[in-house]
């Protein structure tokens, strides 16, 4: 096996992938550079998206379809491959120079056909369902990719989906709600899986080498509110941050920032709206202390995963939970990665 924090070296391959086994099916040639984005921001995420630059015949079209970036690195006797990502390519552009075309192809995840899929009117998870199971349902009717599903909640009421909402987004949203997440692994695989507790990686003085030099810390209170609002059927409830410990508190600012007004509320468990408020508060209470830096590669880390610290010198301490990545493919794999912790500036009581 390779030993990730010593030197290697790589060559690249981008193949085509068929829709139908799911395998490499023919190497796609002249590519000059690529780049891959990774990414759970947002309600319904697509996790992945990228780029290529290949050169090519002006007379040949790229198309659309799948394609598998893969490093294959070299150290020592050893030799391995690696699936960086699986992503579906179209060509968007060129410039075409002595009987070159440098063509620029668009990469998007293999989660983007059910964010393009629509949900029929009234499309709704019923109470009692298997939230995986639903959620694997909706994803495995719309991709090419294989989806696996790992663990099972219940759905304690009726999710009702507004009218517009994709596949993706009522599959993130049924989720979420049951401590589950997706990931998007580098072969394409989706995995739908708890939110993990263990770390992937640890940046610890052992592994020090992997890590490049600088981390940025964000942490950000402004948009937190200390005030929530929701209307139901006519009736309204509030609940208020006015806790003098809270650094976010009416009390600590001096004035009100509120919320945007709630007027569909989604209540869980038989909370009243009085309860559901306090809930949304504490939720949009929540901000994240953020961590960005440079490393080398390591297997198996992806959005949603943990990253242990224990480098508190540079600010990297505990368990920090990644949300961006860039992967540069160049002389081996560097990332540039964002991960953070929830910090919780008002908790209801």
């Amino acid at each position: 096996m390779i030993d990730w924090q010593a030197g290697y070296r790589s060559e690249w391959r981008v193949y085509r992938v068929s829709r139908e086994t799911w395998a490499d099916a023919g190497e796609v040639l002249g590519v000059s550079s690529v780049r891959v984005e990774r990414s759970d921001d947002g309600d319904a995420p697509e996790l992945e998206s990228g780029a290529l630059s290949l050169d090519m015949d002006p007379l040949d079209e790229f198309g659309e379809g799948y394609v598998r970036i893969a490093m294959v690195a070299t150290q020592g006797g050893e030799t391995e491959r690696v699936d960086v990502a699986t992503l579906l390519a179209s060509a968007t552009g060129s410039d075409v120079d002595r009987s070159v075309a440098a063509t620029d192809v668009t990469c998007r995840s293999v989660l983007h056909p059910a964010a393009t899929t629509l949900l029929t009117l009234g499309s709704y998870a019923p109470m009692g369902a298997d939230g995986v199971a639903w959620a694997a349902g909706v994803l495995r009717a719309c991709l090419n990719a294989p989806v696996v599903a790992e663990g099972s909640f219940v759905l304690d009421s009726h999710y009702v989906f507004d009218d517009g909402a994709s596949a993706l987004a009522a599959a993130w949203r049924v989720l979420r709600a049951g401590g589950h997440t997706i990931q998007v692994e580098g072969d394409g695989t989706v995995r739908i899986l708890p939110q993990p507790d263990e770390p992937a990686l640890e940046l610890s003085r052992a592994s020090a080498r992997l890590l490049h030099n600088g981390v940025r810390r964000e942490l950000d209170y402004s948009d937190v509110p200390n005030r929530y609002r929701a209307v139901e059927n006519g009736v309204e409830a509030v609940a208020v941050n006015d806790d003098p410990d809270s650094v976010t508190s009416t009390v600590q600012r001096g004035w009100v920032r509120d919320a945007p007004l709630d007027s569909s509320p989604l209540r869980v468990g038989g909370e009243t709206l009085a309860a559901y408020c306090a809930r949304r508060l504490e939720e949009e209470s929540t901000v994240r202390d953020e961590r960005s830096y440079s490393r080398e590669w390591w297997p198996g880390v992806y959005p949603g995963s943990l990253v242990r610290g224990t480098l508190g010198g540079v600010g990297l301490d505990g368990d920090l939970r990644v949300t961006r990545q860039t992967v540069t493919c160049d002389h081996g794999l560097v990332v540039e990665e964002t991960a953070g912790r929830e910090v919780h500036t008002w908790v209801r009581t």
